[in-house]
């Protein structure tokens, strides 16, 4: 067992391979654990079984969830950097906002230190700061029950109360970028035109529909567990959660029409403890696509392992984001304005959202 053990490590740290003096190539040893930010719930469950579990049994590295929302994984990365004491390897930021944070982030180049990355993942995974490993949408979602004659198509009528009565919900995640575009979406700005967003215009149509909002949920759980608890007729939700929802009994329909990208990056922190052993699990998540396909039929979230898809029916492919049709239609955060604008954005928001 012992020596079985020995030999799944080595596999699995293939990549894990630095320049030696002389050109040479050493392997590097792998830590004896890894932590990695997951958003809890259902989703984090899903990671366990499908990954977590498979790369401690395959490398007796054990992976140590951290729960966090998405703001307190934010925050918590830029305390852990300003103060010098980094206690965390992984963190899953959105995969365009990389270049905003590379400053807290380990430099992965092209990832040929993990190889299964060029071999198993679709093009463009690799991120230089991150590798991408979900693939998803902040979409548009209701209660059928409610609306049996009419079923809701866009933003605009999310904020049309009189047409769509009910309680909306909203997120208050800490990364408000979706919320403004599907706001401004909702005011009539034709995709493409989104971006300048034009903030004015953003909170001015925000404050039409802050009245109306229930709950302002923080974490996918929440905005999951939220349908059973309040009298919630329509909310913004990532795909993935309500995915599960639906699958778990909850009555929830969706459109993937104006839905906003939820791209997820697998990203190790510059100066993480565990940096080999981070590298390792990355490079082990990126194949096996039989823990794709399960995955993505647990969770509702499409990854880029290229060979998973192809393990999936017709039908399951549908509730996933990743159709041609869906795929074309997918709305993107402008990453350069994003870097220019964030941190103003984000203050204006949480003034906002908390007066």
């Amino acid at each position: 067992m012992q020596n079985r053990r020995a030999l799944l490590q080595a596999t699995v740290g293939l990549g894990l391979l630095t320049a030696m003096p002389g050109g040479g190539r050493a392997q590097e040893k792998l830590e004896s654990t890894v932590s990695v930010r997951t958003s809890g719930g259902a989703f984090g469950d899903a990671l366990k079984r499908n990954f977590f579990d498979p790369f401690t049994k395959a490398t007796g590295v054990r992976v140590v969830p951290i729960s966090t929302s998405y703001g307190e994984m934010m925050a918590k990365t830029a305390a852990m950097q300003a103060s010098g004491n980094v206690e965390w390897d992984i963190i899953a930021p959105q995969f365009t906002e990389l270049a905003q944070i590379s400053g807290y982030l380990a430099d992965l180049g092209d990832c040929s230190s993990m190889p299964n990355i060029a071999r198993d993942a679709m093009a463009g995974s690799c991120g230089r700061w991150g590798v991408l490993y979900v693939i998803g949408g902040q979409m548009l979602c209701w209660n059928p029950a409610l609306y049996k004659d009419r079923q809701p198509k866009g933003w605009a009528d999310f904020w049309d109360v009189e047409r769509f009565p009910g309680r909306r919900a909203m997120a208050n995640t800490g990364s408000p970028w979706a919320t403004l575009m599907l706001t401004l979406l909702a005011d009539g700005v034709a995709p493409d035109k989104l971006f300048p967003l034009d903030l004015d215009r953003a909170f001015r149509k925000l404050d039409q529909i802050k009245p109306h909002v229930a709950v302002w949920w923080r974490t996918g759980d929440q905005s999951k567990t939220m349908w059973r608890n309040s009298d919630i007729a329509m909310s913004m939700m990532w795909s993935g959660t309500a995915y599960e929802a639906k699958h778990g009994g909850v009555p929830l329909d969706w459109t993937f029409n104006q839905a906003i990208a939820d791209l997820g990056a697998w990203c190790i922190l510059k100066g993480a403890p565990h940096p080999n052993a981070a590298r390792a699990f990355i490079n082990f998540y990126m194949s096996n696509p039989e823990s794709h396909a399960r995955f993505a039929r647990e969770i509702g979230y499409a990854t880029p392992n290229k060979a998973s898809s192809g393990l999936l029916t017709a039908d399951e492919k549908k509730e996933l984001v990743t159709t041609a049709e869906e795929m074309s239609s997918i709305i993107k955060v402008d990453a350069d304005w994003l870097a220019a604008n964030r941190a103003q954005a984000l203050e204006r928001w949480t003034a906002w959202v908390s007066a």
